[in-house]
């Protein structure tokens, strides 16, 4: 899979701008010995508390072979607008060997500078890198699933680095996360995930709680149930980020909740504390639709809401799903539910789209989506993937919902859950088998959304699937 990289530094131009030399022409030579530093590797990658060992770096001389001294140093970056400064580490420098092989293990977790000098008498080279300091679970994909009780199981599977691909290293689901990050707690009645910066959280929805931890660890630092003040609760989907950098949530009781990561809090808005609605359209921004009366919403506010009104009030709304910072309308005409609306507008206004931005025709046979449909929209294709009766459809806009699915699976296997990577590049389809003779019934399947076609596959690695996410570096 796809690593994203959060930091991407050549640090080879740097090669010898800190390099210096002594003309030492005055003891008979002309010609002093240089360093010179290569190494394969500019991006270093370890795990807190495990021994880093760098042995591929190379170091010659110009000229006379003379004794060499090291020092391997690491300290914070030096970066200024998200860029690197022209001496890209800050002054703190703390040594860590003074030997050419680097073995040390690390006991902080970040990104770093690291530095190595190599020093002949002569002249004095210095060779930098990025070094990742990570734990075992900083990245890779993330099954959330729930047995017949529903008890959450969190599976993880570990993006490797370039050092343990090279080293043949095989990837592999973990499937017992849970019972070795937190051995005494219990995830009940889960609902969904989501990932928000170095938080990872999980919502609960029986007792309204929400499971909120340290993404780097799985290590669940709050974990408070707001049954007690909210009584009718019950937490089902994390709709988005609001300009508050509070995280919305959609509740069975047709309830908007606001959850303050930081604080732990679960609360209400004053512009949502009068609606009703009857679901959220997940995205890095918080929409509500109301399906009785066809009226979307969203907070500009605490205390204020930006609403569709009546631009939508002759249709039956079926599904709605983002395409980058578009809002994707499928409905039907009231008047007429053979006649198929299909229009595109955006959350900040929720302006009734133009002719060039929809599409209106009349169906001659079923409609391949309903209201239990699972949507992802794909940007860089620009496209819908969508399920419907146990199959997946592709909907390319602005042409005829489609009537054939692209992507079908084995009889007996029902799909839970659809979801995306960050650079929307793979589709990942969480499959259950129910009547499987396997302990853990619960699958991932992974395709290319640029053709539809299966690119790996992982089987039996949890319960029944909730959600599927591909948990990023932070």
């Amino acid at each position: 899979m796809k690593t994203k990289s959060y930091i991407v530094l050549l640090f080879c131009i740097m090669a010898g701008m800190y390099s210096c030399y002594d003309d030492d022409s005055t003891l008979g030579r002309n010609n002093v010995s240089k360093v010179s530093i290569s190494a394969a590797y500019d991006t270093l990658t370890t795990y807190f508390g495990e021994e880093l060992v760098v042995n591929h770096v190379k170091v010659e001389q110009s000229g006379e072979e003379l004794p060499l001294t090291y020092e391997w140093a690491y300290g914070e970056l030096n970066m200024s607008g998200g860029a690197l400064k022209p001496y890209p580490i800050k002054d703190t420098l703390h040594v860590v060997s003074t030997e050419l092989e680097l073995n040390y293990a690390f006991r902080k977790l970040g990104t770093f500078g690291l530095r190595l000098k190599v020093d002949n008498g002569e002249t004095t080279e210095f060779k930098y890198f990025v070094l990742q300091i990570d734990t075992e679970y900083a990245e890779g994909i993330t099954m959330l699933s729930k047995n017949s009780e529903g008890k959450g199981r969190l599976s993880f599977m570990k993006t490797l680095t370039r050092e343990e691909i090279s080293a043949g290293k095989e990837p592999y689901f973990q499937d017992d996360i849970m019972e070795v990050c937190n051995p005494d707690m219990e995830l009940k009645n889960v609902t969904d995930m989501i990932q928000h910066d170095g938080r990872l959280m999980i919502s609960s929805g029986s007792d309204a709680r929400i499971y909120n931890m340290d993404s780097r660890t799985f290590g669940i630092e709050m974990a408070s149930s707001f049954a007690a003040r909210f009584p009718n609760a019950a937490l089902q989907q994390f709709i988005g980020i609001s300009s508050q950098d509070n995280m919305h949530v959609y509740s069975s009781d047709g309830r908007a909740y606001v959850y303050e990561t930081m604080l732990d809090e679960l609360l209400v808005l004053d512009a949502f504390a009068d609606l009703d609605v009857d679901a959220g359209i997940p995205y890095n921004k918080p929409v509500f639709v109301n399906y009785e009366n066809s009226t979307y919403y969203i907070a500009s506010t605490s205390k204020y809401i930006v609403t569709s009104g009546s631009n939508f009030a002759d249709l039956d709304i079926i599904q709605t799903c983002f395409i980058g910072t578009n809002l994707y309308i499928f409905a039907t005409r009231k008047d007429d539910p053979s006649k198929v609306y299909i229009g595109r507008t955006t959350s900040s206004s929720f302006g009734k789209p133009t002719a060039a931005n929809m599409k209106e025709y009349t169906a001659t046979g079923e409609i391949c989506m309903d209201r239990n449909s699972i949507l992802v929209g794909v940007k860089p294709h620009t496209c819908v993937y969508y399920t419907y009766k146990n199959a997946i459809y592709r909907y390319k806009p602005y042409e005829e919902l489609p009537t054939q699915p692209v992507i079908t699976v084995s009889d007996g296997m029902e799909i839970k859950t659809l979801s995306l990577d960050p650079d929307h590049g793979y589709l990942y389809v969480g499959v259950y088998e129910k009547n499987s003779t396997e302990t853990l019934k619960g699958s991932l399947y992974i395709y290319d959304t640029e053709n539809s076609r299966l690119v790996e596959t992982h089987k039996n690695i949890g319960d029944e699937p909730v959600t599927v996410i591909y948990k990023e570096r932070v």
